[in-house]
């Protein structure tokens, strides 16, 4: 039976689909349900066959109804797009009655979209929209809210992320396809910094960095906003190819190596022998513990030497005071935390997820699902905004317009 409380996240990755079902309870997001495929229709996180994406998210909620007893028809759902567009704008407006009131806050909101229309590829939409701050007059201190306030004049920050439309559209048909209804749309580290970042964490400056199996997506906070995202086209499947090229064994031989006995970096203590088999052939062989090592510490350098470019070209790298928060299936690598730290110099760590906004089995509060989680909070944002019937200011997040789109 479907219960309209009921808060449910769609979390499309390269190598799996996971759904999550949640209600809120004594002010928490109390997660009780959870299913999960492999992936279908995906590459490098990107939908690319609507129709196969769909089938495995129907199979998930078949599997979720006949094992929790919970329907549900309205999902958030993130997106990744290699051409993600980030845009930073600033408008003014005059404040007539000398007090900041609903008309000077959408007047000023109206000023930046028509701004960023300009500014905007033809064949890209906003998908989401985040205030930084607000400022009155002159004074350049920011503030959060300034519904109220004595002004002349009211000005606002915000960032902007454009996707383009196919990608946009895929996602759609994706949900629309599955049977489900209404939606959030947001892009994956933004849904995973929601449960994993503190707000002195975004104060100070930190980058939280989603590492999935085919994709790589950041965002950086400053002064407790966020303030860049962006993507690349790598993630933890390139360890698994490149031990499988390194040893000569399939992929799925080279994912349990992975999996198995990975790590990022070697420790002190002995070597040994592990023993594996190479393609085509029924004989096992033995390839030593650090050479396996060595492979994926190649590997996640190689990572991580992108994101700093990344990083640096945008003028954020030295901004990011509080450092990296490692978050996704790549954050599950033993070590690679530490391997980043010996290559960047800056604090980082693996992503926690604050437990108290999510309740969930620990097992589901893994760095791997921090997106599934943060689409859940999200959805709970728009849930609460829709019912109450006002702006999106609720105790989760007071900081963002979230794109939502109807499906029939």
């Amino acid at each position: 039976m479907a219960d309209s409380n009921f808060i449910a996240s769609v979390d499309i990755g390269s190598s799996k689909i996971v759904v999550l079902l949640a209600e809120l309870k004594n002010n928490r997001v109390e997660v009780f349900g959870y299913g999960q495929a492999d992936s279908d229709g995906v590459r490098r996180g990107v939908v690319e066959n609507a129709k196969k994406v769909a089938k495995v998210i129907k199979k998930i909620k078949k599997e979720v109804i006949k094992e929790y007893g919970a329907d549900f028809q309205n999902v958030s759902v993130n997106i990744s797009d290699p051409n993600l567009k980030v845009l930073n704008q600033s408008a003014h407006t005059h404040v007539p009655s000398g007090r900041v009131r609903d008309s000077e806050l959408n007047t000023v909101v109206k000023i930046i979209e028509s701004i960023i229309k300009t500014k905007m590829p033809d064949n890209h939409q906003d998908i989401n929209k985040v205030t930084h701050h607000y400022t009155l007059d002159a004074n350049p201190e920011p503030i959060n809210q300034p519904l109220g306030k004595k002004a002349d004049n009211l000005g606002v920050s915000m960032h902007i992320v454009t996707a383009s439309n196919h990608h946009v559209e895929a996602v759609e048909n994706s949900i629309h396809w599955s049977n489900l209804g209404s939606s959030s749309m947001v892009p994956n580290s933004m849904a995973s910094s929601k449960p994993c970042l503190t707000q002195d964490e975004k104060d100070k400056g930190v980058c939280l960095v989603d590492i999935g199996s085919g994709v790589t997506d950041l965002s950086v906070f400053k002064q407790g906003s966020i303030f860049y995202s962006g993507s690349l086209q790598f993630g933890v499947k390139q360890a698994t190819q490149d031990i499988s090229e390194a040893f000569n064994t399939s992929f799925q031989e080279a994912e349990r190596l992975k999996i198995e006995h990975g790590q990022a970096q070697v420790k002190l203590g002995a070597d040994r022998l592990i023993k594996f088999q190479q393609i085509d052939d029924s004989n096992y062989y033995y390839l030593s513990h650090e050479s396996l090592i060595e492979v994926i510490r190649q590997s996640y350098l190689v990572l991580f030497k992108l994101i700093r470019a990344k990083l640096n070209d945008q003028n954020l790298y030295r901004s990011l005071k509080s450092g990296l928060v490692l978050v996704g299936g790549g954050a599950k690598m033993t070590d690679c935390d530490k391997l980043m730290h010996s290559l960047y110099k800056k604090k980082v760590k693996v992503g926690r997820v604050n437990t108290d906004l999510i309740s969930a089995k620990y097992e589901w509060l893994g760095p791997e699902y921090a997106c599934a989680l943060g689409l859940l909070l999200f959805g709970l944002d728009d849930f609460e905004s829709e019912s109450s019937g006002k702006s999106n200011n609720s105790f989760l997040g007071k900081m963002g317009v979230i794109k939502r789109f109807k499906i029939l």
